[in-house]
């Protein structure tokens, strides 16, 4: 009977020990790849979201999904990479603010960059 039971706990002991999944460290993107990751996203939501009022019969969620893979790609990072990223910066406000100052210094810099005509000698 105690033979049984110490099978049965050093069973369980090795089921445990031997499903232990690894957790795999990812890095941080760096500032520069979040914001250039973080402006493409959001010209992905105003281009579906602009698409949707001309074709009402799309779906938004399903094709921000598309639209942000196709971002992810882009840049070579996985969805997995951007949002520990995220996550990250959500835990570091500091951080997180001069990002998106970054960010926002970046938008209107490819603000200008559209509107400002190109001089043709």
């Amino acid at each position: 009977m105690k033979n049984s039971v110490l099978i049965i706990f050093l069973l369980f002991v090795f089921t445990i020990f031997s499903c232990k999944t690894k957790t795999v460290k990812m890095e941080v993107l760096p500032f520069d790849t979040m914001k250039v990751v973080m402006w493409d996203l959001l010209n992905a939501d105003e281009w579906n979201n602009a698409m949707i009022e001309k074709d009402t019969a799309l779906r938004k969620t399903k094709n921000n999904l598309k639209l942000y893979q196709k971002t992810f790609a882009m840049h070579q990072i996985s969805k997995e990479q951007f949002y520990y990223s995220y996550k990250f910066y959500e835990e570091h406000p500091d951080q997180m603010k001069v990002l998106l100052d970054t960010l926002s210094a970046f938008g209107q810099k490819q603000k200008i960059k559209l509107i400002t005509p190109i001089a043709i000698p």
